[in-house]
């Protein structure tokens, strides 16, 4: 045992029992001042969530935050004490009375229990007899009584003085905690991590758990208390029991708190007569108190911080006898620090004999450092085959062992917690309290409608959001990042999650590596590692190398990690670790997913609603002004003003923006478009310029070899795209075709794509080579094996050219293809007609190869060398040998055109669009498309635009629609000449080098099919199709989307002005206000809820690619746009008060009140049509296209007819039948908006056109 309790282990845990005595002795010399302090600790504590949730509302202003806060603790307080004196004062007033009269009239009698009890009954009757018979005596007995307790009523005075001190004294602190409390709470962790050493974790963790587990439990017990006082108050027939019971849970967070409301309240139930209820409210109170705080309440808390019962229990009773109330706290606190100096030292025990045994044996960390590994080695280790990979059955067996190759990432939200954020909102937190102060003033109809109305809207909400989510979840999945891998000797797509350790990988320019592992083979490879390492420079790699274990991660040559980038070369690896397994699994939660942040037509709604709150707050302010000055109901008035607050604002406006945009990001998917992030939505919809790909996009990218130069004589190719249909014939004359196999080898050979049955899979440029070897004559898998390759050099697009190297015998063949002005430099011969090799004629062939390319087609150059063997040395720099070499053809290869893209080119110009295409083509291939597309402009190279300096660029860069030859990093500075020209652009791009591009651009806009994984991250748009066509529809459903925005704020807000006007124009008519605060939530909620959600999923607009694009700084709300808002609501507003003259003047207050009301509902039928169309009239072809819409209409009506005429309903509303003709006359006067509506537009569409005419 003495082993066990080693002395080492006990002088480390030193410091922590040095603490806990210093504790206490702090405590008992400071008691007073720290027992202050720690009741402004606690309150900062319990009330801190709402104080965060306030400061993020503020925009995390600390000072101003804290000072609210305070305010709002204080006025809890005080008013609460205020109310409690108050009623407490007029129940002992009454008691007072009652006893002056009991005395007066010599009735007074003890309860009958008490009487009939012996001895102890009959002597207290006789006594109180005896007093009220001596009045004179009784009187010198109270005057003697009130001189002894003077002096004790000054101290008590004295003593509420300094409670009223320290109350101040603990308010201010408290603010200082809301303020300074992050920084405080550093300060102090720093402080005791010093002091504590090693076990600081420890000890922190106890104090926090445990204090979090008396919170807990106080606040529970005091919430239980509350309840069980209700109900004892109800029983004992006590006013305001739900309010009382509040008061009573509030006052129970302190110990035996509550008995200051069960005590007062149960005597003076005693001495009104009303004795047993009294008697028995004390017993009750007196069980429930002591059970709560001395048992119930060191349960929970023992429960909730997994702390022994007994020592909860000993730390309660301790604390209280040593501390007084704050003892609760404190006692557990430290009891339960000390205990945790004895349950580290046993957890420090257990872990270092858990290391000890669990330590990795030598062949395990053989395993795991795969960089010291050969590759067969790593292959042995990993039970797998380079040729052949995993078998499909050990794939899945590892699938099982090891888990999805994915990292953790945070989770979806639940149902639950998006159920609950719904009442986040402040405005929704009005409404909830204005719903208990109905029902604890007796307006429990009130309540419950108030309640439900909020229940509905925040499971419509609810509803939305929660199909949103879904919406975005599956964008994510049509994300998902896919793998090329070797299974069973073939090579498969696979999605990345389904890796596992010992799978074969092959990589290719610009993919993402998917997991962790060792290069097998690779050729001029170089890795973008910056998201690991943070090294922006790519990283040479190479698998010959063998690294010492202590290599750092980043010098590691021959390894590949997830989430990295291949920039350059080819490879295969060996999977070695897959999810959190991986390195950069080991950072935690990198997978970052749809953006949450705010787009800016979000702020700038969340702006409006807080101008519209500001005003809501005025007209409050006033509607209690008048109240007090006429002498209304003060509780009704703030009813009506926080009904016309709700009414005023459209808190339902960023809520609806959110949804709408998701689920724009759903349906652009449909039409392929793959939307990332939310603000790229609502930028779709103001792009000024589009910049994008020619191959692909425009095009078809089915390349088709279409002509060839070779031996000074030029040729045809028949057949269309990758069919092997076709044959190659003199372009003129019925001449013989020579005899191609010098030309159609190299083809065929310099070329990664391969025949899948009779499919070419691959590239397209070389798929289309491909084809046209096979056309000739030339099977590739034959090919191979007589020249088998041997080293590549990759296409890239700073060499322009792709390599090849293979084994012929005592030689080594070089087959070259690329730009021909590139392979021209770099060649000293040609092939002349006969097949010899004279020296390069660089001027005839660049004359034909611009011939071939003013056609439109795309050329290729092919150029060959050979080496003797012995010359050729495989890990040595390869681009030695790309020189002296000779020209063998030009080969003309063309994309067509798709279809549908020059209609889109024209429909962007009809919407203000540029289009401008940047293409690596030459100069005058790139402007026969352009022309065939119907681009017109200026063509520029990218040569010549390196020549511009930004000043010249800026000046033309309106006027140039083809950018040639360009270079991908001269896309960053296209875009930027446009973006400082105020253009909003939108940039297509494919390969890794577009990355900057595409992140630089408003909207960057990857290929789904021909992009690679790193573009695709970088864009805010993917397109599954390449089609640039869908691009176009994208905007339009960007502007689509937006215009449903537009709606529905217009929609919202001529109804919030319309119910302004009317609720502060009945009093100045001298009317009643014409609806009460549920019908006002009604309108608000449930009226003009289900049509504005509808008006989200309006279709297009007609013409709206008609019309230029907004500016993206526009503001929703222009002052004409106000203009006819009011306009609106002021017709609303005359309307409803109209009906409501009517009816009072016809008819009862109640009869006339439910006509208005009715009245202002069928104004929001028919004004939601008025914001279907903003220009145009609102009889066009999409009238009756939106189901939702009309299904909503249908729906609200009919909600409307059931208050109305629904008994049940009309109680809850305050409503009463209507006869038919009111509804005919209601709905008479409500299409008025409709109606006005289109004939202003119709005046000023004639007033438009008489202007025209007249050339003004």
């Amino acid at each position: 045992m003495n082993d066990y309790l080693g002395n080492t282990p006990i002088r480390q845990l030193i410091p922590g029992i040095l603490l806990a005595c210093l504790l206490l002795l702090g405590f008992m010399v400071l008691r007073e001042f720290l027992l202050t302090l720690a009741w402004a600790l606690i309150i900062a504590y319990v009330v801190w969530p709402p104080y965060r949730y306030l400061r993020q509302q503020l925009k995390g202003d600390a000072t101003l935050s804290a000072a609210v806060m305070t305010t709002i603790i204080a006025a809890v307080l005080f008013l609460t004490v205020y109310w409690l004196v108050a009623m407490l004062q007029d129940e002992l007033k009454t008691a007072y009375q009652t006893l002056v009269s009991d005395f007066g009239q010599n009735t007074y009698r003890l309860p009958d229990f008490i009487s009939r009890i012996p001895w102890l009954g009959s002597t207290a009757q006789e006594w109180l007899e005896r007093l009220t018979d001596d009045r004179a005596a009784v009187i010198a007995q109270f005057a003697d009584w009130a001189q002894q307790w003077s002096g004790e009523f000054a101290k008590f005075l004295g003593g509420i003085g300094r409670y009223i001190m320290k109350l101040g004294v603990i308010l201010v602190t408290v603010f200082f905690c809301f303020r300074d409390g992050d920084e405080a709470v550093r300060q102090l962790h720093q402080g005791l991590v010093r002091f504590l050493g090693k076990y600081q974790d420890v000890y922190l963790e106890a104090a926090g758990h445990t204090t979090r587990a008396v919170v807990y439990g106080l606040v529970l017990a005091a919430l239980g208390q509350g309840m069980l006082a209700g109900l004892g108050y109800a029983v004992a027939g006590v006013q305001a029991p739900v309010l009382l019971g509040a008061v009573t849970a509030l006052l129970a967070l302190v110990p035996m708190g509550a008995t200051l409301v069960w005590m007062p309240v149960g005597i003076v139930l005693v001495l009104t007569e009303q004795t047993w209820q009294g008697i028995g409210l004390l017993l009750w109170g007196f069980l429930v108190v002591s059970t709560v705080d001395n048992v119930i309440r060191p349960l929970v808390i023992s429960g909730a911080g997994r702390i022994p019962f007994l020592v909860v229990l000993f730390g309660v009773l301790g604390g209280l006898s040593a501390f007084g109330a704050i003892g609760l706290f404190l006692g557990p606190v430290i009891l339960a620090v000390l205990l945790s100096v004895w349950q580290a030292w046993l957890k420090l025990q257990q872990h270092e004999e858990q290391t000890h045994e669990s330590a990795p044996s030598a062949d395990r960390k053989l395993q795991t450092d795969w960089h010291t590994l050969s590759i067969e080695e790593t292959l042995s280790a990993q039970a797998s085959d380079s040729a052949t990979g995993l078998s499909q059955k050990a794939a899945e067996d590892r699938l099982n062992r090891y888990g999805p190759n994915r990292l953790t990432e945070k989770p979806p939200r639940p149902a639950w917690h998006l159920l609950l954020a719904q009442f986040k909102s402040f405005l929704i937190l009005v409404l909830l309290v204005a719903a208990v102060l109905a029902a604890i003033i007796g307006d429990l109809a009130d309540g419950i409608v108030i309640l439900a109305v909020v229940s509905i809207n925040a499971l419509l909400g609810f509803y939305q959001e929660f199909q949103a989510e879904k919406s975005l979840a599956a964008l994510k999945n049509m994300l998902a990042l896919q793998a090329e891998v070797r299974r069973d000797g073939h090579i498969v797509q696979l999605p990345a999650d389904q890796l596992v350790p010992g799978d074969i990988v092959i990589l290719e320019p610009g993919d993402k590596i998917p997991a962790d592992g060792r290069i097998i083979s690779c050729q001029t490879l170089e890795v973008d590692e910056s998201a690991l390492t943070g090294e922006s420079v790519p990283v040479a790699k190479q698998h010959q190398a063998f690294e010492p274990a202590t290599m750092p991660l980043a010098e590691r040559s021959n390894m590949l990690y997830m989430n990295n980038a291949v920039t350059r070369g080819r490879a295969e690896m060996v999977v070695t670790a897959t999810g959190m397994d991986t390195e950069i699994g080991k950072l935690a939660g990198l997978l970052a997913g749809a953006e949450d942040g705010e787009t800016p037509l979000q702020i700038q709604l969340d702006s409006l609603g807080k101008r519209l709150a500001l005003i809501a707050v005025v007209i409050i302010g006033v509607l209690f002004i008048t109240a007090l000055y006429r002498g209304e109901s003060l509780i009704q008035t703030a009813f009506t003003a926080i009904a016309l607050a709700v009414a005023a604002i459209p808190e339902g406006l960023p809520a609806v923006v959110t949804v709408t945009l998701a689920l724009g990001m759903h349906r652009m998917a449909r039409q392929r478009a793959i939307v990332k992030r939310l603000a790229a939505v609502e930028t779709l919809g103001c792009t000024t310029v589009i910049c994008t790909d020619k191959t692909g996009t425009l095009t078809v990218n089915q390349m088709t070899a279409r002509s060839i130069f070779y031996k000074g004589r030029s040729y045809k190719v028949s057949g269309e795209g990758y069919a092997l249909a076709g044959e190659i014939l003199p372009a003129t004359g019925d001449s013989a075709v020579d005899d191609l196999a010098d030309l159609l080898l190299p083809l065929a050979l310099c070329n990664n794509s391969h025949f899948q049955g009779k499919q070419a899979v691959g590239d397209p440029m070389e798929s289309a080579l491909l084809v046209l070897a096979a056309k000739g004559g030339v099977d590739k898998e034959q090919a191979v094996l007589q020249l088998p390759r041997v080293a590549e050099i990759p296409f890239d697009a700073e060499h322009k050219f792709m390599a090849t190297f293979h084994r012929q015998g005592d030689q080594v063949k070089i087959f070259i293809k690329g730009a021909p002005e590139v392979l021209l430099k770099l060649c000293n011969s040609v092939v002349d007609n006969n097949g010899n090799s004279l020296p390069a004629q660089q001027d005839k062939l660049l004359a034909q190869n611009q011939i071939m390319a003013g056609t439109g087609l795309r050329v290729l150059g092919v150029a060959v060398r050979t080496l003797p063997a012995d010359d050729y040395k495989a890990d040595s720099d390869l681009f030695q040998y790309i020189q002296e070499l000779t020209f063998v053809a030009l080969v003309g290869l063309m994309d067509p055109p798709r279809a549908e893209a020059r209609e889109a080119i024209k429909l962007c110009q009809q919407a203000g669009i540029a289009v401008k295409m940047i293409t690596g083509d030459q100069k005058v291939t790139a402007f026969a498309i352009a022309q065939e597309l119907g681009l017109s402009g200026e063509v520029i190279e990218g040569e010549e635009l390196a020549g511009l300096d930004d000043e010249a660029l800026a000046a033309r860069i309106n006027a140039i629609t083809v950018f040639a030859r360009t270079a991908p990093e001269q896309k960053v500075r296209i875009i930027k000449a446009l973006k400082a020209d105020g253009h909003v652009v939108a940039m297509t791009g494919d390969g890794v080098n577009d990355a900057p591009a595409l992140k630089s651009a408003d909207i960057g806009i990857a290929m789904g099919i021909t992009g690679t994984d790193v573009a695709r991250e970088a864009a805010s748009m993917i397109l599954t199709d390449d089609n640039f066509a869908t691009i176009v529809k994208a905007v339009k459903e960007g502007r689509g989307i937006y215009d449903n925005m537009v709606k529905f704020v217009r929609f919202q807000l001529s109804t919030n002005i319309g119910a302004i006007l009317t609720v502060a124009g009945a009093p100045l008519l001298g009317m009643p206000v014409p609806f009460t605060a549920v019908q006002l939530l009604w309108i608000n909620i449930i009226m003009d809820g289900p049509p504005a959600m509808s008006l989200g999923v309006d279709p297009v607009r007609t013409g709206s690619m008609d019309e230029a694009p907004r500016h993206p700084d526009a503001r929703i709300l222009s002052l004409r746009r106000f203009g006819n808002l009011f306009s609106y609501g002021l017709t609303m507003a005359v309307g409803t008060l109209g009906m409501l003259y009517y009816g009072l003047k016809t008819g009862e207050s109640q009869h006339a009140a439910t006509l208005a009301f009715t009245t202002f509902v069928l104004f929001q039928v028919f004004n939601v049509f008025n914001a279907r169309a903003e220009k145009g009239t609102t009889f066009n072809r999409h009238f009756c296209a939106n189901r939702w819409l009309w299904l909503a209409i249908f729906g609200v009506i009919l909600l409307q007819i059931l208050v109305i005429h629904w008994p049940p309903a009309q109680r809850i509303f305050h409503t009463t039948a209507l006869m038919p003709t009111d509804w005919l006359m209601a709905a008479g006067v409500a299409v008025s908006i409709l109606v006005l509506e289109e004939l202003r537009k119709f005046l000023w569409l004639l007033w438009g056109r008489t202007q025209a005419e007249r050339g003004l």
